[in-house]
């Protein structure tokens, strides 16, 4: 009896992370058995999202090399189903999967945090493709028309595509040392905080990806905002840091809470 779509779908997805055999999949055995056609199609699955994996997580691949890599690529495609037939923002949970490997965790401790954080810059451009302002977000030029009374009542908005994170450790700064192929005086055990952001370019030509470290007060603000706070509730020295903020664009517009 041929089997439905919908069973044939299931049991097919099941064979790739080896739930199901290719004889259960109605694959045709001849010179290769079954299960050994069904092998060319989960090698090819692997190595496919093994690939999305790498864009991903460049940082990853570049500290633990090629063949570390691909055992780690492969252990989490095989515990985390694809969902969808969009593979564009595949690999959340991957810095879970580490640890799976506390040996390699061991050799490089800062490892799950700089999946976190390139997973962050991930959520960036999701955020940035898929969320809009409010609708009673007003440009913050408006702002110096505003009475100087209802300032407290203000609530500033990040644009979508910005986000704060902090780690125990220096990814920030271990970002930019791969990026330039400088180690040197890198001290990795010291916590950073900053921002990753994915924004349209000055000249709103194009999208630019990166990130960037700030100072405790930095963030303070900018997780202040985030949290949706009014200017009244934010302290004075976090405030000062208002046209830090203001100059790398991370502001799209404000709104009035009563």
């Amino acid at each position: 009896m041929s089997l439905s779509l919908a069973i044939l779908q299931n049991r097919f997805s099941a064979a790739l992370h080896y739930d199901a055999t290719g004889e259960e999949c109605d694959v045709t055995s001849d010179v290769f058995s079954a299960d050994e056609r069904m092998q060319i199609y989960r090698n090819n699955f692997i190595i496919g999202l093994s690939e999305v994996l790498q864009a991903g997580y460049p940082m990853v691949l570049a500290l633990v090399g090629d063949e570390c890599f691909d055992q780690l690529a492969r252990q989490h495609v095989l515990n985390n189903p694809l969902t969808s037939g969009d593979v564009s923002h595949y690999g959340e949970h991957f810095a879970q999967t580490l640890e799976h490997f506390p040996a390699v965790l061991e050799a490089a401790p800062y490892l799950k945090a700089v999946a976190e954080f390139e997973w962050q810059i991930d959520l960036a451009q999701q955020h940035h493709d898929s969320m809009s302002l409010q609708e009673a977000s007003m440009p913050l030029a408006l702002l110096h028309d505003l009475p100087a009374e209802k300032h407290p009542l203000v609530r500033l908005h990040l644009q979508p595509g910005v986000l704060p994170f902090a780690a125990k450790f220096a990814v920030f700064s271990l970002q930019r040392a791969i990026e330039n192929h400088q180690f040197e005086g890198l001290d990795l055990n010291q916590a950073e905080c900053g921002v990753v952001c994915h924004l349209a370019s000055e000249d709103m030509v194009e999208e630019e990806s990166w990130s960037l470290a700030l100072t405790d007060e930095q963030f303070q603000l900018l997780q202040a905002i985030e949290n949706g706070a009014r200017l009244g509730d934010i302290p004075a020295e976090h405030l000062a840091q208002l046209n830090f903020l203001l100059e790398h664009r991370l502001l799209a517009g404000f709104s009035l809470m009563d």
